[in-house]
């Protein structure tokens, strides 16, 4: 399967240039550009927010917004490459006089055209905005995805006080939630997890000039967990769940993003359960938006089981297949899908999701660090989380106040 993926990838690809247009020109275009040229394309040229920094590959021409004094956050670099100065067109043609490259950008770029050049595998307004978390919740209930309760206002006029809350307020507090209408946040940096309900008018007010709207909802003590599937044209495959590395500090409400693990084993009940929640939200999407490719349902596996909490359109990180099956071009597949590329509907859901749960169990894998430090291995335990260790690790460098998820296992 993987062999038939690749060789309809490389007929695709033999002979074409490409120009990559880039939040950041980095170590992290490295993937995308090896699998462009084991395919057989020509990297032309990159176009990017900033760079090129520490690990970024090699091509053959780049261009750097923050070279010609451009200081734009990552949506206003997206929003200027709606419309691109004449000087960019320019120098871009003289690469490209026949405009004969295909663009490529991030799994966030919205435009299907870039300076007369297609871009592939571009995100459909109407895919980005299920990623909103002020709105994301019409479709849990359509799919019959538990999620916590809550309630939704906007950043200038925050709940009065604590009596607005009763119906959300749990005993470990609330999430606060930034929506996207001032483009992406993730890794934690768009939530709040504030203890006290009298602490939350002071939370959605930090979130004024970067949201519009938040969502306050119920925390949920749980294991903070992920699962990818990818919807095709004959149905939605569902993987394997892995473990979203978050440590909290109880005391403070801090949160600490740490990165992902494929070792975690939630057990059989649970499995099913996220799976469950998962193929159901991935069908509706799909239901809904006609969307195609790769994207990944968010939540936390609690005592009482999944309640979810964020649905990412797009090619999230965290799948595990590249440590599995290292030369295999899945951010080049991802796209084919989304374009709808001849010569893949012989490649199944139910086939693709069989073989990647298979690969990635067998070659488990994790990326995490504590702040600065990288987690060198995930300890043996009885359902291998690497949760545990991260905040071990947080400890010895000072910082015992962070805990993992959930908090009643951590303080057994």
């Amino acid at each position: 399967m993987t062999g038939a993926v690749t060789r309809v990838l490389r007929d695709f690809w033999s002979g074409r240039g490409a120009v990559l247009l880039l939040d950041d020109f980095d170590h992290r275009a490295t993937s995308l550009v090896d699998e462009l040229r084991a395919c057989g394309a020509r990297v032309g040229a990159v176009i990017a927010r900033t760079g090129p920094a520490a690990g970024a590959p090699e091509v053959e021409r780049s261009l750097h917004c923050s070279d010609a004094g451009l200081d734009f956050t990552r949506p206003e670099f997206e929003a200027w490459l709606r419309d691109p100065s004449d000087d960019v067109r320019t120098w871009l043609d003289g690469l490209d006089p026949a405009r004969e490259w295909l663009a490529l950008g991030t799994p966030r770029t919205g435009i299907d055209t870039f300076c007369g050049r297609p871009v592939h595998g571009w995100r459909r307004p109407e895919w980005a905005a299920v990623e909103d978390k002020t709105t994301i919740d019409a479709l849990w209930a359509a799919a019959g995805v538990p999620s916590p309760p809550h309630v939704v206002v906007t950043v200038d006029e925050p709940p009065a006080g604590p009596a607005g809350l009763d119906a959300v307020t749990g005993p470990d507090g609330v999430v606060v939630a930034a929506d996207s209408t001032r483009g992406h946040v993730g890794d934690s940096s768009g939530l709040r997890w504030v203890l006290e309900p009298a602490g939350v008018p002071h939370a959605v007010r930090e979130f004024a000039g970067r949201a519009d709207r938040v969502r306050i909802a119920r925390f949920a003590d749980g294991v903070p967990c992920s699962v990818l599937g990818m919807a095709l044209p004959d149905g939605v495959a569902v993987f394997s769940p892995i473990e979203i590395v978050t440590l909290g500090d109880p005391a403070t409400g801090r949160l600490l993003f740490c990165g992902s693990s494929t070792h975690w084993r939630p057990g059989d009940v649970a499995e099913r359960d996220i799976r469950g929640a998962a193929r159901r939200a991935g069908t509706e999407l799909v239901r809904t938006t006609g969307y195609r490719g790769i994207f990944s349902v968010d939540g936390l596996l609690t005592p009482d089981g999944f309640t979810a909490t964020e649905l990412n359109p797009r090619h999230a990180s965290g799948l595990g297949l590249r440590a599995a099956l290292p030369d295999f071009p899945v951010y080049l597949y991802n796209r084919a899908v989304q374009e709808g590329l001849p010569g893949l509907g012989g490649i199944t859901a139910a086939a693709l999701e069989g073989l990647v749960r298979r690969l990635v169990a067998a070659a488990p894998s994790a990326s995490l660090t504590v702040g600065p430090t990288l987690v060198e291995a995930v300890p043996p335990a009885p359902d291998h989380r690497a949760g545990p260790a991260c905040a071990d690790l947080a400890a010895r460098l000072g910082e015992p106040g962070l805990r993992a998820f959930p908090l009643a296992a951590a303080s057994d």
